[in-house]
């Protein structure tokens, strides 16, 4: 099935406006604090020291990577429920599908860490093949979540078959809504930073970018979460739209 831009991104607004309240919760509570927390407990440091870059940061991750992936193990329970708000049984709760997360966890982190694994060296051979891969890898997490596939190399094997002659249209698209993402955040970022530390001053300021980074962070991934979402419908036809009937 050839993958349509614009079908997709319909079908990706259609899922948020549907389940918008729920998945703003979620958002909010698994995705924006979170990162928000380590963001504030935890501020990356400034290193005015070129020649000291790998020492300093070196010492803040010693300090600061248990809490940095607590929070990422918090914020895939998070991604994983959103997931299943789309395609789990209709009439799905926010409980029910953060129980979904906590019983999918460890797959879905077993899955992406091998993905990002094939990811990584993908860009390490001159950037092209990273790119790639994240197109083909694009529909894992729907994999995981609307298949219940629990095999983390069967996931990722589903994944690239659903994206079969459809890699590089599946990373065009990503691209497209990644650049004019990160476009808007950045804008928003430049002109509350600014406006923020003229009016409350240089603390209350920086607070106030952090909560913003973290919020646009979250909205964001999220919004990828759903873009994933509808381009597994896509690819996977009729079946991957109704699966959530299967588990009613």
């Amino acid at each position: 099935m050839k993958l349509s831009y614009s079908a997709t991104w319909d079908d990706a607004v259609a899922l948020l406006r549907t389940h918008a309240p729920l998945v703003g919760a979620l958002a909010g509570v698994f995705l924006f604090l979170p990162a928000l927390l380590v963001n504030y407990v935890f501020p990356q440091p400034e290193v005015t020291d070129p020649r000291r870059y790998l020492e300093v940061m070196g010492g803040y991750f010693a300090v600061a990577w248990p809490w940095m992936l607590l929070a990422r193990l918090v914020q895939l329970v998070g991604a994983i429920a959103v997931l299943e708000l789309v395609f789990g049984p209709r009439g799905t709760s926010v409980a029910g599908a953060i129980v979904t997360g906590a019983t999918l966890l460890l797959f879905y982190f077993a899955a992406f860490f091998l993905a990002n694994i094939l990811i990584f060296f993908g860009f390490i051979l001159l950037i092209v093949p990273g790119l790639y891969l994240t197109g083909r890898l694009a529909p894992l997490g729907p994999v995981i979540v609307a298949e219940r596939r629990r095999n983390p190399v069967a996931a990722i094997g589903r994944s690239f078959a659903l994206t079969a002659g459809r890699g590089w249209a599946v990373t065009g698209l990503v691209l497209l809504v990644v650049v004019a993402a990160g476009v808007a955040i950045a804008v928003v970022h430049a002109l509350i930073g600014i406006l923020a530390v003229l009016v409350a001053g240089k603390a209350l300021g920086l607070l106030v970018v952090k909560i913003v980074d973290a919020a646009t962070g979250a909205a964001l991934a999220t919004m990828l979460l759903l873009l994933y979402a509808a381009i597994y419908r896509q690819l996977a036809g009729d079946g991957g739209a109704r699966l959530g009937t299967v588990f009613e």
